[in-house]
């Protein structure tokens, strides 16, 4: 049943943070939503600041996860990278529209957590190598150095990761990233054979 206990705690911590903000969150209140003792808590979780790098990593699996559905869902590379793109894109727009007090959390992962963040990024940088990969193989794109190319293609599309840079309207977004895509498919698209 422990799993499913931190589980309860990490849902109702990321609701509490997202309403009131991290900084006015108590373990109590915490404690009180998930009807256990305070005492009850600190068995799973040794401070606030655990529960809430256990909830920044749940929320990055759940964007990580939406990309790459996407991704396998589309008929081709191509649109397997824009689907993966899009994806996580909608995601961290929908998650920063709808937590409000959010940046308190970028701060506390940004500042002393970075080794999640590192974890997540080599996720994303894997996902996109594993499409590049797949359009060689299949004569869509280019010969090309993929991990390379993952990477860039990862630090191309970082504005459209950045909880930061999400003020925008996601159409507004998704017209952005679709440019830029766009720009990412011609320097990728294998020649034709003559």
């Amino acid at each position: 049943m422990d799993k499913k206990d931190k589980e309860i705690i990490v849902a109702a911590a990321i609701k509490r943070f997202s309403h009131y903000g991290y900084s006015k969150t108590a373990m109590a209140e915490i404690a009180a939503d998930c009807d256990m003792s305070v005492g009850n808590l600190y068995r799973f979780y040794k401070n606030k600041e655990d529960i809430a790098v256990e909830g920044a990593r749940t929320c990055m699996v759940d964007k990580a996860e939406a990309g790459e559905l996407a991704a396998t869902q589309a008929k081709s590379p191509a649109l397997a990278l824009n689907a993966y793109c899009l994806a996580r894109l909608r995601y961290l727009h929908r998650f920063v529209s709808d937590t409000p007090h959010m940046f308190e959390l970028v701060e506390l992962i940004a500042g002393k957590h970075k080794d999640v963040l590192q974890q997540f990024e080599d996720r994303a940088c894997r996902a996109i190598r594993t499409i590049i990969v797949d359009g060689v193989d299949r004569g869509v794109f280019r010969r090309c150095n993929a991990e390379e190319v993952a990477m860039d293609i990862y630090n191309a599309t970082t504005k459209y990761n950045m909880p930061l840079c999400m003020d925008a309207s996601l159409s507004q977004l998704e017209a952005e990233l679709g440019s830029l895509l766009d720009l990412v498919h011609a320097g990728l698209k294998a020649e034709k054979k003559s």
